[in-house]
């Protein structure tokens, strides 16, 4: 009989060539990132992307905003 593991895959967050690993992965990803903008205060402003697989972690792009222009 074989030995069946399940593992968790880990999450990452990515913004440019900034890449964070998640800090608290029991969180949904809108979360997690409330609690880097601590740290990281233009994560705040981020909008969160479409996750992508690598290996064996999720990768969330975190997208800057657009820019807003009086004109």
């Amino acid at each position: 009989m074989t030995d069946l593991q399940i593992t968790a895959p880990t999450r990452f967050f990515t913004m440019g060539s900034l890449e964070l690993p998640d800090p608290a992965p029991h969180l949904p990803p809108e979360e997690a990132i409330q609690l880097l903008a601590v740290n990281f205060p233009h994560l705040a402003h981020g909008l969160l992307g479409t996750p992508e697989r690598r290996g064996d972690a999720w990768v969330y792009p975190i997208e800057k905003p657009p820019v807003k222009t009086n004109g």
